[in-house]
């Protein structure tokens, strides 16, 4: 079984100290996975098995490795969980094991991982947490190989590939930009800026956030975008930016370097509001700066705001396996609840080995998941395209006196 525990070298930390805080940020946690003796991976009721493969394709290294940590995490969270709770599918008592590649964030080797844990692993289902490796891997998973797509990914773009073996987990991204436009300019004013990320999904954000801004007879000021990745001095785009005199500011890429920007804008005097895009997370971002500097900012919910009947005991998992010092983000509560889902549609089914059954059988599992996995805003529905659905979405506004208040989310279509 496969088995996957956090390491923290004590000496990467302690050399992290007095560095920059991006420097600092991404000293992560490093992973000790240790193969033993597996039964039948990949085997189901059907086929006399008892274990079975989830497998996973992520950024475990290089900028995005934080990123990719924290969905993994939630992915071994549950499944830790699930095989101590015992799962029996079509009789047979059955063993989760997570099985994790490193992709870089690129999409093309997310694919070729894909399809070697689909093919070597047996994996009926497929993680992955990056739109453009989404999208590769959409390609292949309903040919030669069938498995089923896991996708951590807001990008509508998902659902509209018409991929029936694709499972979308959080909100839409473009349902955001009306509660934050009407947020922002309530808090705010009337002109934004946009100092948003350069990636791909930075500018699909960067367009939605732009196209409801201007319905609602806002003023847009130039597009300042910037490398979250690459650009370590925000003095000067920021500097650039709050030249057009916004009242908000449009920023949003990981939360490290997002929150060095929001910290640099205080600085030279800027008082308006921020509209923080879902990749950065706001009680994520306050370990990299003060509370203060994130305020009067529209962003999404943190999960420990959440109500869920299982969040409290799974925010107190999460520090014990992470670290007091890290903060549970949305990345690791939703593949936690989503792998949930996963194990409990193959009860369900009978199988873990058809992904087609395993997909087809998740509308009724929603109903039937034990609620210590539901923690964070869990999904009562799935549409017919593939996307687990939160009726209740919310974001949050973070006023002045550094308290929460939650906003209602009217969901938008998936259709292009």
């Amino acid at each position: 079984m496969l088995r996957l525990t956090f390491q923290r070298r004590k000496d990467d930390l302690n050399s992290a100290k007095g560095q920059p805080p991006v420097l600092a940020a991404a000293v992560i946690s490093t992973f000790a996975l240790t193969l033993g003796a597996c039964g039948g991976g990949g085997g189901s009721g059907d086929s006399g098995g008892d274990s079975v493969v989830i497998g996973y394709t992520g950024p475990l290294s290089g900028g995005g490795a934080a990123y990719g940590e924290n969905v993994q995490t939630g992915l071994q969270m549950a499944v830790d969980d699930l095989n101590e709770d015992g799962l029996e599918v079509d009789g047979k008592k059955i063993t989760i094991e997570l099985k994790s590649l490193d992709d870089k964030y690129a999409p093309s080797t997310a694919a070729s991982n894909a399809q070697r844990l689909a093919d070597q692993d047996k994996a009926p289902v497929v993680v992955s947490p990056n739109a453009g490796a989404i999208k590769a891997i959409q390609q292949i998973n309903d040919g030669r190989s069938k498995f089923m797509i896991s996708a951590y990914t807001s990008d509508p773009a998902i659902m509209q590939a018409g991929n029936a073996l694709t499972m979308m987990i959080p909100p839409n991204f473009e349902s955001y930009a009306k509660p934050y436009t009407e947020q922002g300019m309530k808090h705010g004013g009337k002109k934004l800026a946009l100092l948003g990320t350069e990636s791909e999904y930075g500018q699909q954000w960067t367009k939605a956030i732009t196209d409801e801004w201007k319905k609602a007879d806002g003023e847009i000021g130039a597009d300042n975008s910037i490398n979250y990745a690459t650009v370590s001095d925000f003095a000067g785009p920021v500097s650039k930016a709050l030249a057009e005199k916004p009242d908000t500011i449009f920023v949003g890429g990981p939360s490290q370097p997002t929150a060095l920007i929001m910290e640099q804008a205080r600085k030279q005097g800027f008082e308006g509001s921020f509209l923080v895009m879902d990749q950065a997370k706001l009680d994520e971002m306050a370990t990299v700066t003060k509370l203060k500097n994130l305020t009067n900012s529209i962003g999404v919910l943190p999960v420990k705001e959440y109500d869920d009947p299982g969040n409290k005991d799974f925010l107190k998992k999460y520090a014990e396996a992470a670290g007091e010092d890290k903060v549970a983000t949305s990345e690791t509560a939703l593949n936690y609840q989503s792998m949930a889902v996963i194990a409990k549609a193959m009860e369900v089914a009978g199988t873990t080995s058809d992904p087609e059954k395993i997909r087809a059988a998740v509308p009724d599992a929603l109903s039937k998941v034990d609620d210590k996995y539901k923690v964070n805003g869990f999904p009562t529905t799935i549409t017919d395209q593939g996307h687990l659905m939160n009726p209740e979405l919310e974001v949050t506004y973070l006023n002045e006196d550094e308290k929460y208040t939650k906003v209602p989310v009217d969901q938008v279509s998936d259709a292009k």
